[in-house]
C-alpha cells in the first residue's frame, strides 16, 4: 500500500504544464515596449493577452501543454504571428519577436528552466497577469482597476474598383466602391465588430449600401466557450426587375429598376465539453424582398473530436442557406479587425454574402441547401492531411449561364444589370463526394495545398431544335473528378503576399460549387490569382496595401449549348473577373 502510493504521488507531480517566454525588438535591435501580444489555442480562441514591458519582453506563465498560436501588433508596424507553438512539461518556450514595416519574423525556442534564469525574466514571470485570473482578481477588487472603456481597437478603410455582381458572385460590390471596417473591445471582454459597403454602377437606380454588425463575447465557467451575434442588411441597387414592363408598372418600379433588399440575423455558440471535444452550433435567419418576398430559416452544427496522436474528427450538418459562421471560425485567422483584410482573399472589406437567389416558375426563390459533412484532419510536422466525404440535397439549384437565352424558360431565369451573365434555376437535385487534400508548409513564407476528389454533377445534353427547354432537358447526371493546387507566398523584406490556384474538372462536367465545412478547401475551375502589396506608412501612423485580384483568368470550364440557326448558350460554371483595390489600416 506505502509503495503504490507512493507511485501515484509521483505521477501526480509530472508536470502539465510549461511557461511562454518572449522578447520584440525592432529591426534595429531596439526593445519595443507596449505591443500587444495575444495566445489562441488550437480552436482559434483567444487564450491570454497581455503587453511588453519597458524592456520588450512578455510572459505567460503555466500555460497547459498543447498547440497554441501567437500574435504580436504595435502602431507603425506590421503584425506577427506564429502557427503552432507547441507548450511542453516543465519547459520554456522562448519567443523572440522581430517587428518591422514591411516584413515581420517569430522565432521560437525551447530550454530548460534552470538557477540561471535572470532575475528580469523571473520578475516578469511573476507580474505576468496573462495566466494567472487569480492575482488579476485580486489586483482588481483591491486596487478598484477597472478594464478601459475601449481597448484593442483597429480599423480598415477600402475602395476598390473592377468585375461585381450578384449572380456571378453571390455579392455585389460594384463597379467601383469604398468600403469601412471597426473593431474594438469594449470593457475587455465584449469584441464589436462594425462593416459597410457603398457601392455604385453604370446601370440607372439607387447605389449599393450594406452594413452589417457582430458583437461576439468569451463565455467563463465550467464550460469554457464564446458565442457571436451577426446582423447584416443591404439595398442592392442598378437590378433590372425580372418582371416584364406592364408588370413592373403595376408594382410601381421606376423605370424598370427595383433594389433588392436583405436583412439576415445568425446566432452562432462553441463551448467545449470536454478538453477533446469542440462543439459549434447556431441558427440564422434571411429576409429578401425583390418584387417578391422570400425568406428562410437556416440551422447549422459542427461536432469536432480530438483523439490526439490518431488526428482530429469532425462532422458537420446544415439546412438552408450556407453556413457563414462556421466557414469563418474554420479559418486560420481568428475574425480580428488587426488583420481585418484577411477576411477576403482580395483584400477588400466585406459586409456580408447575399442569399443565392434564382426565380422558379416565375416566383423569387432562395437556395436550399441540406448537407451532411465528415471529415478527418491529422498533423504531421509541417504537414497536414486531410479528408472529407459529403451528401447534399438542393433545391432551387443554380447555374450561371450567358449567350443566347432565347431558348431558355424566362420564368427560371433571373438576370440583373451588374454581371455578364444571367442565373439559371435548375430544379432539385441530389448528388455525393468527396476530397482528400495535402497542406505543406515550407518554412515561415510559403505554403502548398494539394487536392484531390470526386463529386456529382451535370453534363449538356444536345440541341433541342430550338424548342424552348427546362433543365431536365438541358442537362444530364453525371460524376466527374476534379484536382486544385494552391500555394501561398510571403516574400521576405519587401512582404508581397501572393495566392494563387488552379483547378481542373473532368472535360464536358459542370460541377457545382460545395461548401466544405469539415477542411479549408474549395475547388473551382480555371486560375485564380490574388495580390496584396504593403506600402510604407503614411506619416508613421497605419499602413497602406495594394490589393488585386483575378479570377478565372484563363476562362476555363465554359461549357457551350447549339440552340439552333448558329446560336450558342453557354453554361459558365465560374466567370472570369478583375478587381484591384487600396486599404489603409490603422
Amino acid at each position: 500500500m506505502l509503495l503504490t502510493s507512493a507511485a501515484y504521488g509521483s505521477d501526480l507531480s509530472l508536470p502539465v504544464t510549461g511557461n511562454l517566454l518572449g522578447s520584440i525588438i525592432d529591426s534595429s535591435g531596439t526593445p519595443q515596449r507596449g505591443a500587444t501580444v495575444r495566445l489562441f489555442d488550437k480552436y482559434e480562441q483567444l487564450v491570454a493577452r497581455t503587453t511588453s514591458n519597458a524592456e520588450g519582453r512578455f510572459a505567460f506563465a503555466s500555460v497547459p501543454i498543447d498547440s497554441y498560436s501567437l500574435r504580436a501588433s504595435l502602431a507603425s508596424f506590421l503584425p506577427a504571428s506564429k502557427e503552432k507553438i507547441a507548450i511542453r512539461p516543465g519547459m520554456d518556450s522562448v519567443i523572440r519577436i522581430q517587428l518591422a514595416t514591411l516584413f515581420s519574423n517569430i522565432e521560437v525556442s525551447y530550454v530548460v528552466p534552470n538557477g540561471a534564469m535572470t532575475d528580469d525574466w523571473k520578475w516578469v514571470l511573476r507580474s505576468s497577469p496573462a495566466t494567472r485570473p487569480v492575482t488579476r482578481l485580486l489586483e482588481e477588487e483591491n486596487a478598484g482597476a477597472k478594464p478601459p472603456v475601449f481597448s484593442e481597437t483597429h480599423a480598415m478603410l477600402s475602395f476598390s474598383g473592377g468585375d461585381g455582381g450578384t449572380a456571378d458572385a453571390g455579392e455585389a460590390l460594384g463597379d467601383i466602391g469604398a468600403g469601412f471596417a471597426l473593431s474594438t473591445n469594449v470593457l475587455g471582454r465584449n469584441r464589436i465588430q462594425l462593416s459597410g459597403r457603398v457601392g455604385d454602377t453604370s446601370a440607372s437606380g439607387p447605389p449599393t449600401v450594406a452594413l452589417s454588425a457582430t458583437y461576439g463575447r468569451n463565455l467563463e465557467g465550467l464550460v469554457r466557450g464564446s458565442s457571436e451575434l451577426t446582423v447584416a442588411m443591404a439595398q442592392i441597387g442598378g437590378l433590372v426587375s425580372p418582371l416584364s414592363v406592364t408588370e413592373s408598372a403595376s408594382n410601381s418600379v421606376l423605370g424598370g429598376y427595383t433594389p433588392m433588399r436583405t436583412l439576415s440575423l445568425s446566432v452562432y455558440q462553441s463551448t467545449d465539453p470536454t478538453d477533446r471535444l469542440h462543439v459549434e452550433y447556431g441558427i440564422s435567419g434571411e429576409s429578401v424582398d425583390y418584387v417578391q418576398h422570400a425568406s428562410r430559416i437556416s440551422p447549422f452544427v459542427r461536432v469536432s473530436i480530438n483523439a490526439g496522436a490518431a488526428g482530429e474528427w469532425i462532422a458537420a450538418y446544415s439546412d438552408g442557406g450556407r453556413p457563414d459562421a462556421l466557414l469563418r471560425h474554420s479559418t486560420a485567422q481568428n475574425i480580428d479587425l488587426e488583420n481585418i483584410n484577411e477576411e477576403r482573399t482580395d483584400g477588400s472589406v466585406s459586409t456580408a454574402y447575399l442569399p443565392l437567389l434564382s426565380r422558379h416558375r416565375g416566383r423569387l426563390g432562395l437556395q436550399r441547401t441540406k448537407n451532411a459533412e465528415i471529415g478527418f484532419r491529422k498533423t504531421s510536422g509541417s504537414r497536414t492531411y486531410a479528408a472529407s466525404a459529403f451528401r447534399e440535397n438542393v433545391w432551387n439549384g443554380r447555374l450561371n449561364v450567358s449567350g443566347d437565352l432565347s431558348g431558355l424558360e424566362t420564368g427560371d431565369l433571373l438576370s440583373d444589370n451588374l454581371s455578364a451573365t444571367s442565373t439559371y434555376d435548375i430544379g432539385r437535385y441530389r448528388r455525393s463526394g468527396y476530397v482528400v487534400s495535402a497542406d505543406q508548409k515550407l518554412g515561415d513564407n510559403a505554403n502548398v495545398t494539394l487536392a484531390y476528389g470526386r463529386m456529382g454533377g451535370f453534363r449538356v445534353n444536345g440541341s433541342t431544335d430550338g424548342v424552348p427547354f427546362r433543365s431536365n432537358s438541358l442537362l444530364a447526371e453525371n460524376s466527374g473528378n476534379f484536382a486544385a493546387v494552391n500555394l501561398k507566398v510571403a516574400l521576405p523584406l519587401v512582404g508581397t503576399q501572393l495566392s494563387g490556384d488552379y483547378g481542373w474538372v473532368s472535360h464536358g462536367t459542370v460541377t457545382p460549387g460545395h461548401v466544405f465545412t469539415t477542411q479549408n478547401t474549395s475547388i473551382g475551375p480555371g486560375l485564380n490569382l490574388c495580390l496584396r502589396q504593403p506600402l510604407p506608412p503614411l506619416f508613421g501612423w497605419g499602413r497602406l496595401e495594394l490589393t488585386a485580384s483575378v479570377r478565372n483568368l484563363l476562362a476555363q470550364g465554359y461549357l457551350p449549348f447549339d440552340t439552333g440557326q448558329g446560336h450558342q448558350l453557354l453554361i459558365v460554371q465560374s466567370p472570369r473577373s478583375v478587381r484591384g483595390g487600396l486599404n489603409f489600416i490603422f
